[in-house]
Formats: structure tokens, C-alpha cells, sequence
């Protein structure tokens, strides 16, 4: 009977050699395949037509060089890094009419996430009191605020992906705090901007009330990558005439969503006290968790083929399908 020969040292180094080679090719592919995503990305983002779309006044994505900055000022970033700075992306403007988007407040820095929404960069809030936001000075107004104080026209987009227990009272992906005179208090605000609700129905939501223009029909579902857009267009602050008022939703479809119940908003006017990505007005349960890819915002109502240009851009970037309201949600 012949004896079970013992591997000699120099055949055991030449397998752990071997199994290293392997792991190593395998992390050297996975790091090619995120980087050729990234490059893909920001390419897409470099010719999209949103560069040529008039009245861009805030572009911040997660995929471009000099999107962040961390704690320290380094644009260096890794994975889980804190960010302390989000630059505007917005190619109309020249970097000193541009907002930077600040958080100096430890404990509620939001997080880079490499490989975020279709494996692009993307940042992750965690629901608590994680937010990013551009701030105005008490009593002053400044025209760098992507919309202008009580207006009554503008677009925002928004590409997200929430998290399974991200189920506050209206938890807001983006919005532009309302409020005249400026005070600087950071709770009971009014606001505009995109989020959803409890129920998890996306919308436009105003003033934590749900007397606003959402999609009745359909709840958004956990851990699925989402665009949701909305176009108001309100042409008379006072008007008396609810017909007169009008928003548009987009949802994951280049096509206007079949809406939307609540107020018709006649009366929404946009005030410049902050904007803010990652919450609403900075109380609990208006506070985000998950991940957020882009933010576009223009400051009047676009046009249906604007809007549409806008949406197929996301849409191909992030690799979100084309659906149909009726059947996929």
C-alpha cells in the first residue's frame, strides 16, 4: 500500500502563489469594470444634452473629479469617505456663481459610495440626520441659490435608491427651503422639492402637507434605483384659478406620469433659505436614507422635449428601464 505523500514546502508555496495570483486577477477585473463604469459615466454626462438645456442653475452628480471634497479639503475620495463639500457640475456657469454644497457639522456628514447606482459613484444618507446643503447668510440674498426666492417656475430631477427602512414622515431627497424673512431656524420650514411619502408615493412635495401633486397610484419599492422629475409651472402667485396651475411628474419614463392627486399648489412660492439634498427641512422624519446619484435643477418650467432630453440622460446613465406605471409598480 503506498503511503500518502505530504505536500513539500516549495509545492505549497506554489499553490498559495497560484490562489493569490487569482484573487488578485479578480480584484484587478473588478476594479477595470468600475473604472471603465466611471468613464462611461462621465462621458455620458460630458455630451448629454442637459449641457445644452437653457437656465441650468444646480447640476450636482457623484461621478465627476471635482465632485467632492472630504474632511481636510482633499478631492482624494474613497469608499465611505465623509463628505464635507458637493460641487455644482453645472458647465453654464463659471465656478464662482456656482453653490458648493457644505456640511461643517460632525455626526451628519453624508457617505461616498464607489459603487453606487449602477455601479457609479453615488452618496449615501443615512436617514437619521445625514444632509448637504448651501446655506444663506441671515438677511441676505444671493444668486447662486438654484431657485430664485418665490418663484413659481422651475424643474427638479432627482435620481435615487432608498433603503428599506426609509419610511419617515416625508422623506426628501432634495428640496429649496421656503421662508421669508430669513431667520436661520431649521425646523417648521417650509418647502418644495422632490421625496415621498409614508405611504412611499413619490411627488412634489410642499410644506410637509400631502395636499401636494403625487402619484397616487404607485409606491416606489425598496432597494430599486429611481428617477423621479417634476415641472411646475405656476404663473400667477395669486391666481384663484386651480386650473391655471399646473406639475408635471416623471417617473423612471421619459413620458409624463399619468398623476397625481392632492392640491394643485397655486399658491407654492420657493423661498432661498437653503438647499439641501438629504432632507427636507432638517426635522425627523424628513430625512433620506439610501443613495443619491443626481440632482438637476432648472430654474424655470421645461419645455416637453426639454424634459424628456433630461430624463433619457438619467435614464441611460444609470441604466434605468423605460416602464410602463401600469405594470411595473
Amino acid at each position: 500500500m503506498k503511503k500518502n505523500k505530504a505536500f513539500s514546502l516549495v509545492e505549497l508555496s506554489v499553490v498559495i502563489l497560484i490562489i493569490g495570483i487569482l484573487i488578485a486577477g479578480v480584484t484587478q477585473s473588478g476594479r477595470l469594470i468600475r473604472q471603465i463604469k466611471l468613464s462611461t459615466a462621465r462621458s455620458v454626462t460630458n455630451s448629454s444634452d442637459v449641457n445644452s438645456i437653457r437656465d441650468v442653475t444646480g447640476w450636482f452628480e457623484a461621478s465627476s473629479d471635482d465632485s467632492f471634497r472630504i474632511s481636510g479639503g482633499s478631492s482624494e475620495i474613497q469608499n465611505n469617505d465623509e463628505i464635507t463639500e458637493w460641487h455644482d457640475f453645472n458647465t453654464q456657469k463659471s465656478k464662482l456663481d456656482k453653490p458648493t454644497l457644505t456640511n461643517a457639522t460632525t455626526g451628519t456628514y453624508p457617505k461616498y459610495r464607489s459603487n453606487g447606482i449602477n455601479g457609479i459613484p453615488a452618496v449615501y444618507f443615512d436617514g437619521t440626520n445625514d444632509y448637504i446643503s448651501f446655506q444663506l447668510a441671515s438677511g441676505t440674498r444671493d444668486p447662486k441659490f438654484p431657485v430664485i426666492i418665490k418663484d413659481r417656475n422651475f424643474s427638479i430631477f432627482s435620481v435615487f435608491r432608498a433603503d428599506p427602512d426609509s419610511l419617515g414622515t416625508n422623506d426628501m431627497t432634495v428640496a429649496q427651503i421656503s421662508g421669508l424673512p430669513v431667520s436661520n431656524a431649521l425646523t417648521n420650514e417650509t418647502y418644495a422639492g422632490i421625496g415621498f411619502f409614508a405611504n412611499k408615493k413619490p411627488g412634489l412635495i410642499v410644506n410637509s402637507s400631502e395636499a401636494n401633486n403625487y402619484l397616487v397610484n404607485y409606491a416606489i419599492k425598496d432597494q430599486t434605483d429611481y428617477i423621479v422629475g417634476a415641472v411646475a409651472d405656476f404663473p400667477v402667485e395669486d391666481a384663484t384659478d386651480p386650473t391655471r396651475a399646473s406639475v408635471k411628474m416623471y417617473l423612471n419614463s421619459s413620458a409624463v406620469a399619468s398623476q397625481i392627486t392632492g392640491g394643485t399648489l397655486k399658491n407654492v412660492g420657493v423661498g432661498i433659505e437653503r438647499f439641501i439634498i438629504g432632507s427636507g427641512n432638517l426635522v425627523a422624519g424628513n430625512f433620506f436614507k439610501g443613495l443619491i446619484a443626481e440632482v438637476i435643477v432648472f430654474d424655470r418650467a421645461l419645455k416637453k422635449e426639454e424634459a424628456e432630453s433630461v430624463m433619457k440622460y438619467l435614464q441611460k446613465k444609470y441604466g434605468i428601464k423605460d416602464i410602463s406605471l401600469a405594470t411595473d409598480l
